[in-house]
Order: structure tokens, then C-alpha cells, then sequence
């Protein structure tokens, strides 16, 4: 008998977990669709680099400098596609790159095709929102945070 609870006990165990992650939504599905980029804020801003009273948001010039080196910023919409293919639409521009999951599903990360490759911390994902964090090497130090609202 207990032999028989030796084996018992680990293959129940493998049986639940099994069943616990198809049951669990994949994050890629999620991801997938059309979003909206509808607030960009930092977290942690130093009173002096702005003089609004409003510390989270930061002008359209803090945020130019921010992502100078970041090109996805400049985009307003961005189409996740099953194929791990992700289209940037800004004003003027329309740019295709890869994008994937990465890490313990927390990690987003998008390659473009001069092998430039950028990491952005998933906060927030669900069916109607999604939060990108990523850090700043700039002077402006601090964490910028990008929320979207998903297209219907």
C-alpha cells in the first residue's frame, strides 16, 4: 500500500499541474490584436526636470527626449499578429518587426530587422489593457510606463 501512495502522490501532482497550465490563457493570445497607446507617464520623476505640478506626466519634449533612442515610442497603434509580427502605425509611419514573450511570460521583446533589440517589463496584461514599463538611460532618471487600451 504505501508503495502504491509513493507513485500515487508525484503522478496526481504532474496530473494537476498538467491541467492547471491548459487551463491558464497563453499571454501571446492575449497580446494578439490591435492597441491603442493611451497614457505615457513616468514613475519616478525628480521635481526639477519638470515645472508641471503634475509629476507622472511629462511633456511631449521630455518624452521625445526619453525615447530618442527607442523607436516604437513614435508609434500610436501597435497590431500584435499570431505570427509573432508586430505593426507600428504612428502618424506618417507604418514599421513591421518581431516581437515575443519571453521569461516567466513578463518580459515582451521586439527585434528589428538591423538587429536592434529592445526588452520591456509586461506589468499589466488583460483583455482590455496593457502596461509596458521600461527604464530610462537618460538624465531624466526614472521608470516610463506606457498603459494601451485595446481596440474593439
Amino acid at each position: 500500500m504505501k508503495s502504491f501512495l509513493k507513485y500515487l502522490i508525484p503522478i496526481a501532482s504532474i496530473m494537476m499541474l498538467t491541467t492547471l497550465m491548459s487551463i491558464a490563457e497563453n499571454p501571446e493570445k492575449k497580446l494578439e490584436g490591435s492597441w491603442k497607446e493611451s497614457v505615457w507617464e513616468y514613475e519616478k520623476v525628480d521635481k526639477n526636470d519638470t515645472k508641471n505640478s503634475d509629476f507622472k506626466h511629462i511633456s511631449s519634449y521630455v518624452k521625445q527626449i526619453a525615447s530618442q533612442n527607442l523607436i516604437i515610442h513614435k508609434a500610436e497603434k501597435w497590431i500584435f499578429l499570431p505570427n509573432q509580427k508586430l505593426i507600428l502605425k504612428g502618424e506618417k509611419t507604418t514599421k513591421e518587426i518581431s516581437w515575443s514573450i519571453k521569461g516567466r511570460g513578463n518580459i515582451l521583446e521586439l527585434k528589428y530587422g538591423n538587429d536592434n533589440i529592445e526588452h520591456y517589463n509586461l506589468t499589466e496584461l488583460s483583455n482590455d489593457k496593457l502596461v509596458l514599463n521600461f527604464n530610462s538611460d537618460t538624465e531624466l532618471r526614472g521608470i516610463a510606463r506606457l498603459t494601451f487600451e485595446k481596440n474593439k
